[in-house]
């Protein structure tokens, strides 16, 4: 729309809004509010465009001393975040152009012959954000971003208040014991195609299409280390911690029961029961939905808050994630469930992330694989439970 356009159209909206209402008056003020801001952007192109026009025409007749001036190549296009990267990684990613050589020299992270793209900033938080959307642990785990190879302390305070009955004595003394945990930096790399190619005609669309592809790809693996994951070349997982403490490995009996989830509740350390939730498979808290108190009601519901139902047990939140097997088809002996201040677990993160190419040959086809750097540990399991089946655990039913 040209600025008289959209003038004639905000006077329009003006009008029908003295007698619109409800979801009608809505959609007016979203039109208005993203007019507003286009007529802004296209009022400021238009007198930046009048402003270099009339510096050009002063040159031309020789009203400005318009004398050479060595200009270096830096033309601060050595932004990641300027729209000019943007577009030269999308050229790089669709028709293999190079990227210029001061983006190159400006990027953070180490470039080589096959490794000379960087994911531009803006499209790297899309990626975050997106993979927010699409995880459910992700979201609740903490994020740290400290170099790979850092130590950082944690520390148990061990001191206990004393009643003194004798005013005269000495007050003893305790002292904070601190541990540490290393932080490493392993590689996760996310390949993603180019069959969008053909339907990709704008900016947008293909910064649409990397963040649904990275974004994707990335929260799978990424979660299922959260809760899987062996510490070998990958995060440390919640469900594979070796629990020391006995009376905090429940394991389910034969057949599944009130008493079971009482035992679950109960392994649960009064200081860390407040922010704790359960995680377990959609499946097996169908299996918990069969099990009724002696008033008759279910020990598991699902509630609604408005906009999702909430699957609940005893109160206490139930995360659903498919990196847990279902207690049918789980080995006696394997984690099923477990109980989790997601807090207490940090996810070390580098977000810095590079693009290399390379053509798969069966199908011909150019793929390009993201890479990041992370790492994962509990800091605190103090308050973990584990939750294992049985020789032969079942509903019962």
């Amino acid at each position: 729309m040209t600025i008289e356009e959209m003038e004639k159209r905000q006077s329009e909206i003006a009008e029908l809004a003295k007698t619109a209402s409800g979801e009608e008056l809505s959609k007016l003020f979203d039109e208005a509010t993203k007019l507003n801001a286009d007529l802004s952007e296209a009022r400021k192109q238009k007198n930046d465009m009048e402003k270099r026009n009339k510096m050009a025409q002063m040159i031309q007749d020789g009203e400005v001393d318009a004398k050479p001036v060595q200009v270096t190549e830096e033309r601060k296009m050595a932004d990641l975040d300027s729209m000019e990267y943007r577009k030269a990684f999308m050229e790089h990613v669709l028709n293999d152009k190079p990227i210029p050589a001061e983006f190159r020299a400006a990027s953070s992270v180490s470039v080589t012959g096959g490794n000379e793209a960087v994911i531009p900033p803006a499209t790297l938080n899309q990626i975050v954000e997106k993979m927010e959307q699409y995880g459910n642990i992700l979201p609740l785990v903490r994020r740290l971003a400290y170099p790979s190879g850092v130590v950082v302390p944690t520390s148990t305070l061990a001191a206990e208040g004393v009643w003194m009955t004798d005013e005269t004595a000495a007050i003893a003394t305790t002292k904070k014991a601190t541990t540490k945990i290393v932080f490493g930096a392993f590689e996760l790399a996310a390949s993603i195609g180019v069959s969008f190619k053909a339907h990709i005609q704008s900016l947008s669309a293909f910064e649409a299409a990397v963040v649904e592809n990275v974004s994707r790809a990335m929260v799978k693996a990424i979660e299922n280390a959260i809760v899987n994951g062996d510490g070998n070349g990958k995060p440390q997982g919640i469900a594979t911690t070796t629990v020391s403490d006995t009376a905090r490995n429940v394991t389910l009996s034969s057949k599944l029961a009130y008493k079971d989830v009482i035992a679950i509740m109960k392994a649960i350390p009064g200081a860390y029961a407040s922010g704790s939730v359960l995680t377990m498979n959609a499946a097996t808290f169908w299996d918990f939905m069969g099990i009724e108190g002696s008033d008759g009601k279910p020990v598991a519901v699902l509630n609604f808050n408005g906009t999702e139902p909430v699957p609940m047990i005893f109160g206490k939140r139930v995360i659903f994630t498919d990196y847990l097997p279902t207690l049918d088809a789980a080995d006696a002996g394997a984690v099923v469930a477990y109980a989790f201040n997601y807090d207490d677990y940090i996810l070390n993160t580098a977000y810095a992330m590079d693009l290399v190419q390379y053509t798969d040959n069966p199908t011909r086809s150019r793929v390009y694989q993201s890479v990041g750097m992370y790492d994962g540990k509990i800091v605190d399991d103090n308050g973990l439970v584990l939750v294992k089946k049985g020789a032969a655990s079942s509903t019962g039913k």
